[in-house]
C-alpha cells in the first residue's frame, strides 16, 4: 500500500504531497534541465500527476514545450521561486527530488540524455539510461 510525502517550496508558501512510490527517480541531463535547476542535472521524481495533492499556497506556470515536442507546464513558487513540479502530457507529474521534506527519500534510479550532460560532470553509471 503506498502513502505520500511531503514537500514544499523553499519559503514554506506552497505545501504539497505526492506518492511516496514514484513511477521513477531520474537524473535528468538535458540542458533545459541543466538551466532551469541551475546545477549539472535535475532530480526528477516522477508521479502519476494525480497524486499531487496541493495543500497549501497556489504555485504559478510557465508552459514550454521541450526540444521532443512535448508540453510541460511548470508549477513554481512565484515568492521565491523554488520550481516544485511540471505537468507532463502523459498524466505524469516531475517533481523536483530536492524540495521533498525528507531529501533522503530521492534515490535516483536512471540517467536521461546523458549525451547532453557538462564534461566535467561525473555521472553514476550504474543507474539504467532512459
Amino acid at each position: 500500500m503506498s502513502g505520500t510525502v511531503m514537500a514544499g517550496c523553499l519559503c514554506g508558501e506552497i505545501r504539497f504531497s505526492v506518492a511516496d512510490l514514484p513511477l521513477m527517480q531520474v537524473l535528468c541531463h538535458c540542458t533545459d534541465c541543466q538551466i532551469i535547476s541551475g546545477a549539472a542535472y535535475y532530480c526528477a521524481y516522477l508521479v502519476p500527476l494525480d497524486t499531487v495533492s496541493l495543500q497549501q499556497g497556489e504555485p504559478a506556470r510557465y508552459d514550454v514545450v521541450a526540444d521532443s515536442g512535448r508540453r510541460n507546464s511548470r508549477r513554481f513558487c512565484s515568492s521565491c521561486g523554488s520550481r516544485l513540479w511540471a505537468e507532463l502530457d502523459s498524466g505524469v507529474a516531475s517533481v523536483n527530488g530536492r524540495c521533498l521534506d525528507d531529501l533522503d527519500h530521492f534515490q535516483p534510479s536512471h540517467n536521461h540524455l546523458i549525451g547532453s550532460a557538462q564534461s566535467w560532470c561525473q555521472i553514476n553509471r550504474d543507474l539504467e539510461e532512459i
